[in-house]
């Protein structure tokens, strides 16, 4: 009787899926940028919690789950599958600290391949099609985003910390991790931008929502995104013959393929305002 005690005394008593979830999160707030947080909790609210959130972790059998992943994957939804794979797998390794005796269900899970969607550059003829279509129509909403996103390689995120002086856009790039310094990028204006500039009302690209400027887009060319204006910018500018270091530099990339130089030497590394401005002039082109 007392043995049975014991060991009745000793029993783990683990948490519900849903409460651990939640404890996950309250951390991950304090290490993630918003918008990150934000899409944890949309996977987690939409999907993990109605699932899950009941039962307690170490009732969460590695079948359960893979049944799951396996249902979301048949709606044609890989890319959540994949995400849900990665949170649930970061969150059961926390969990198996807290609870020494907890085994996590994810090992062994199998998906099938996914591979995101990648975008590329537009054609000439396509950016030509695109500028025509914006000087037909002025008045349309999302016009002065997209010519400024097409022709500064930004963010479609970054448009909100933008602003125009002299002869530079400057803007804060978006992909910082929280608590790292912001950093301010400066990108001169090109002979190309210069072309368009009268069509660019800069206060209402500031402004200008996400989905406008994909609706924008989508009047155009319907199959295109608008991270692909990111990769006509940058196509551009390497086939202009413009210095690879000063792309990644405009465009706010830490790594490159093109680019052989270490992340080291690249960082002590300072281009002269003149050097810069003349590798931007070579950014010019027959549409």
């Amino acid at each position: 009787l007392r043995r049975v005690e014991i060991e009745k005394a000793n029993i783990k008593i683990y948490p519900k899926f849903g409460e651990f979830l939640q404890e996950w999160l309250k951390i991950k707030k304090q290490t993630v940028k918003p918008s990150t947080y934000k899409a944890y909790c949309d996977l987690t609210n939409f999907n993990l919690v109605p699932r899950f959130g009941e039962t307690p972790v170490n009732e969460i059998t590695r079948k359960v789950i893979q049944d799951f992943l396996f249902e979301i994957a048949e709606a044609g939804k890989n890319r959540t599958a994949h995400k849900t794979v990665q949170l649930m797998t970061a969150m059961f390794n926390v969990a198996m600290e807290d609870y020494p005796n907890l085994r996590s269900p994810m090992t062994k899970i199998v998906l099938t391949h996914y591979e995101a969607k990648k975008g590329s550059a537009l054609s000439k003829a396509e950016e030509k099609e695109l500028i025509d279509y914006c000087k037909a129509n002025p008045s349309y909403q999302g016009n002065s985003a997209i010519l400024v996103l097409l022709y500064t390689g930004m963010r479609v995120g970054e448009l909100a910390s933008m602003r125009k002086e002299g002869d530079y856009i400057y803007c804060e790039s978006e992909k910082i991790r929280l608590g790292r310094k912001q950093v301010i990028r400066k990108i001169p204006i090109s002979p190309m931008l210069k072309r368009v500039l009268p069509m660019i009302d800069f206060d209402v690209a500031k402004t200008t929502k996400k989905s406008t400027v994909r609706d924008a887009l989508k009047r155009v060319f319907p199959e295109r995104h608008v991270h692909e204006f990111r990769y006509t910018f940058i196509t551009r500018a390497k086939e202009c013959g413009v210095n690879p270091e000063v792309v990644m530099l405009w465009a706010g990339h830490e790594s490159d393929s093109d680019v052989k130089t270490s992340k080291v030497d690249r960082g002590y590394t300072t281009y002269s305002e003149e050097y810069l401005l003349g590798e931007v002039h070579k950014i010019e082109y027959d549409l």
